[in-house]
């Protein structure tokens, strides 16, 4: 009899029952902050089943550059791996949890990393424990516990339900400025058969850290940050290793020649991060082997990686510029040209007054 007790019980309120009625309610919907900084969150859950409920379950994904600032001992937290996506805090609330009573939580503060871009925060409550799973990394808190605190009679009620039952509560984050992402210009001068050095920068201006990986594989040793188009007067004689030639068609010349680079970053960690003031740097040695100065460029890739959340995007992209020593410039030129132009006319203006003079003198022989 007391088996068919137990069996009626566990038939007529499976855990699936629970979860259609037990939900997380009250998140904050969006956070616009920056990176580098806190903010308290707050939370509460419903049980909208017919039964009291002696324990459930909180589980709180956060993007892998979040994470909270306050620890409880009855939580376990889990850091985001090659396994696991997100940091994740699975915690143990005890009850009772009585129906249609909603209940809040002070989860303390999240972190926003110095390196964070946009992100989400979700939460998710369940009565089931296997929906409530932390890798075997996981480790417990050590604060205080985190309680349920049921709200007043005004407040105590069945919170409407979710446009969509199965979307967990979320904390959209919204990050401001980041960082300022940089490359220099440079400026070179010599005369042709001069070695020049031409040091490139592509540089992390601030005011906080950003990702140093921009791309989407493992590492970033293909993560290009950089491309050079040179002068046409400029030949390389020496190019940093992290850099790479790209071979085009010239015109006036016999065979193709590398005109552009490519130059990459030498982190090769997903979670390295750019600090301010932190720079990846590019030593190239050219040779001034012609006398055209028409500048050359260095931009970084017009990708969303280095545009979202760049506060100045002026610097994306610089000149090299060349003075050829002894080199007639164009602004030279035409000074020439100027000089060449005003003697000519002086020169004329001249025979023209002698010719006049001449014609004055004739005339005024004949009057006499």
């Amino acid at each position: 009899m007391a088996a068919g007790l137990l069996l009626t019980l566990g038939t007529a309120h499976p855990a699936v029952a629970e979860e259609d009625g037990l939900r997380f309610d009250e998140a904050i919907e969006k956070i616009t902050t920056k990176a580098g900084s806190s903010y308290d969150l707050s939370g509460g859950i419903t049980n909208g089943t017919d039964r009291t409920l002696d324990t459930v379950y909180l589980r709180i994904d956060l993007d892998r550059s979040f994470s909270l600032t306050s620890e409880y001992r009855n939580c376990r937290y889990a850091t985001a791996d090659a396994t696991l996506r997100v940091n994740r805090v699975v915690c143990r609330l005890d009850g009772p949890v009585r129906p249609g009573r909603s209940y809040d939580l002070d989860l303390g503060g999240v972190l926003i990393g110095p390196a964070a871009r946009d992100g989400r925060i979700s939460y998710r409550v369940t009565a089931d424990r296997s929906d409530a799973a932390t890798p075997p990394s996981a480790r417990r808190g050590a604060g205080k516990v985190l309680e349920l605190m049921e709200r007043d009679r005004v407040e105590g009620r069945i919170r409407p339900e979710p446009a969509d039952p199965l979307a967990p509560a979320s904390t959209a984050v919204e990050i401001g400025t980041l960082h300022d992402l940089a490359v220099n210009a440079v400026a070179l001068r010599g005369k042709p058969g001069d070695l020049v050095k031409g040091d490139f920068f592509f540089v992390n201006n601030g005011p906080t850290s950003v990702g140093a990986v921009f791309d989407d594989e493992e590492d970033n040793e293909t993560a290009v940050v950089a491309r050079l188009t040179l002068p046409p007067a400029l030949k390389v004689v020496k190019a940093p290793r992290n850099c790479q030639g790209e071979r085009s068609e010239a015109k006036g010349r016999s065979g193709p020649v590398v005109t552009r680079y490519a130059c990459w970053q030498q982190r090769t960690d997903k979670r390295s991060t750019m600090t301010p003031g932190q720079f990846e740097h590019f030593p190239f040695t050219f040779r001034i082997d012609g006398t055209d100065d028409t500048p050359g460029r260095i931009a970084m890739p017009d990708r969303r990686d280095f545009k979202d959340g760049d506060g100045d995007l002026s610097n994306n992209s610089a000149a090299i510029t060349v003075d050829i020593v002894g080199a007639p410039t164009a602004s030279s030129t035409v000074r020439a040209v100027g000089s060449l132009l005003a003697a000519v006319l002086a020169l004329g203006g001249g025979v023209l007054w002698l010719r006049r003079r001449a014609r004055a003198a004739r005339t005024a022989g004949g009057d006499r």
